[in-house]
């Protein structure tokens, strides 16, 4: 599975839910302007705000984590650890 921009992933996940901008934005209790710049990739999610969209659009926080580029805590304490499977997951999955 490819992971799309943050930006597109809300965008789409408020558009199958047949949300209004304003609607979800009112959901998730934030400006209808902060979630436009937020579909259209001029803001950054707050942490608060992931956690919030995962529950409103029932989607596992760390999918909208991974599209903003954000990786899970414990994988980066795993990689920290093993430095050397960095390369291995280039290898492995890395795009040629």
């Amino acid at each position: 599975m490819v992971t799309r921009p943050l930006s597109e992933l809300l965008r789409e996940l408020r558009q199958e839910r047949g949300e209004s901008l304003r609607a979800a934005a009112k959901d998730l209790g934030v400006d209808a302007s902060y979630l436009s710049r937020l579909e259209c990739g001029k803001k950054p999610a707050s942490p608060e705000l992931l956690r919030k969209a995962a529950q409103y659009y029932e989607v596992p926080e760390e999918e909208l984590a991974l599209a903003e580029g954000k990786l899970p805590e414990d994988v980066v304490a795993i990689l920290r650890a093993h430095p050397e499977l960095i390369n291995r997951l280039r290898s492995d999955y890395g795009q040629e």
